[in-house]
């Protein structure tokens, strides 16, 4: 079988060690459908096993296993004229020399995760590999060897947030990729640098008609990015390893701004906090906490954290169980996830919040409708049997207010009371007048 880079008998072993080989041989298959016009496929497959087994039983049972996957990829995968080599201590690469379309591609890769998906036997110990594909296609995706195989990596890195555990490369997503490593990089700048600024919104007691305390509300302006929300912040944090110092950056800067106001302006206020609850997973968060009460002399029942993206909670045991530490703590927990349903109620009672928050936004006519005011008293109700205290969010007017007042809310934050405001803002609207 002849190609037009030259004779298949250059493979007699179609597996290559040598990740420079495989990329020469890469770089000449390109060459060859260029002349003939044809397509091309690249894999890259990341077996998810290697570097754990190499940690556990040393790196000459990871090379055995790297060794067995190149076996099973050449038996079950290859055909005639294709490769494979290995990329890196858990990837490799998978060439089809030639393909209809994107369709074989596919085949191959779903043919590649059965095939590693048999358990390696180290000793009495059944291993299984963890693997993800991604899919670059000659010439749609690419037409040199080297910006292939670099957007199949990047396939295959978001391929593991896919149920199928296989993608193939589009350009929004390499650049959401590479949006990512840049937000990653100029929070890490920013957090270095104490650049990260927050901006408040006052929280009312409707019983009493006074302020009680603020939301503290991340506003990260960088030079560059512009404007980044708190969740795109959080997003890189978390990838980039950075929850802990941006979690410590916003609690200090908080707690320090709200101490201010107690002394500047006669101001007591609780202060909240929102955060994700995979934020919980990180096990210096109470460590955290404690050093920023204990540095701006608050009581930790001033602080109120609002937890998001509750749906972490049920498969993240260590989540959960800082939850109950921080009520310890005496930290008191606020559910505050919009996306929340009903029926999350049933878990959510069983962890140690205090306070939810009910955005009523929706209903735009709660000031005179008698169906709005019935889920709204039903809700409130339901929150107070579940011994949480309510904070309306969304409020539009005071008839609004004063609706909510009526039906036995405790708390609103509203708009349209006025945006939030930076520290010294706020401490000249509300330091001598609340009006």
């Amino acid at each position: 079988m002849e190609d037009s880079a030259g004779p298949v008998a250059e493979l007699s072993d179609p597996f290559v060690t040598d990740a420079i080989h495989c990329l020469e041989l890469l770089r000449t298959r390109v060459g060859a459908r260029r002349s003939d016009g044809r397509n091309l496929a690249v894999l890259v497959i990341d077996s998810g096993v290697i570097s754990r087994i190499d940690a556990v039983w040393g790196y000459h049972v990871g090379d055995a296993v790297r060794s067995r996957i190149g076996a099973l990829l050449c038996a079950e995968v290859l055909r005639p004229g294709d490769f494979a080599g290995e990329m890196g201590r858990d990837d490799f690469a998978c060439v089809l020399s030639t393909v209809e379309g994107p369709a074989v591609a596919l085949l191959a890769a779903k043919k590649s995760l059965r095939a590693l998906n048999t358990p390696f036997w180290i000793g009495e110990e059944e291993i299984y590999a963890s693997p993800v594909i991604g899919i670059a296609m000659f010439p749609e995706h690419g037409d040199q060897a080297e910006v292939l195989l670099q957007r199949a990596r990047s396939a295959c890195t978001l391929a593991r947030n896919l149920p199928g555990r296989v993608a193939d490369y589009a350009e929004d997503r390499d650049n959401s990729a590479e949006s990512t490593l840049l937000y990653e990089n100029r929070l890490r700048t920013a957090v270095s640098e104490d650049a990260l600024e927050l901006v408040f919104q006052p929280q009312y007691d409707l019983r009493l008609g006074q302020v009680m305390g603020a939301e503290g509300l991340l506003r990260w302006r960088d030079p560059k990015l512009g404007l980044i929300s708190a969740e795109q912040a959080f997003a890189a944090a978390d990838s980039a390893d950075l929850v802990t110092d941006l979690l410590s950056s916003i609690l200090n800067r908080a707690l320090r701004n709200v101490s201010e106001f107690r002394y500047s302006a006669g101001l007591d206020l609780r202060i909240c906090i929102k955060l994700p609850a995979r934020a919980l997973r990180q096990t210096e968060l109470l460590d955290v906490i404690e050093r920023a009460l204990g540095t701006w002399s608050r009581r930790p029942g001033t602080l109120i954290l609002g937890i998001g993206e509750t749906s972490v909670l049920w498969t993240e045991p260590v989540a959960r169980e800082t939850l109950g530490r921080l009520k310890d703590l005496g930290v008191k927990l606020s559910i505050d996830d919009p996306g929340m349903t009903i029926s999350s109620l049933f878990r959510l009672a069983s962890m140690p919040f205090q306070e939810i928050k009910i955005d009523v936004s929706a209903a735009s006519d709660l000031a005179g409708t008698s169906k709005s005011d019935h889920i709204l008293r039903s809700l409130i109700e339901l929150a107070h049997h579940l011994r949480f205290a309510v904070v309306a969010v969304g409020v539009t007017d005071d008839a609004a207010a004063a609706s909510l007042k009526e039906l036995g809310c405790d708390f609103m934050q509203a708009d349209y009371k006025g945006p939030a405001l930076n520290p010294e803002q706020f401490v000249e609207r509300f330091g001598f007048n609340e009006g």
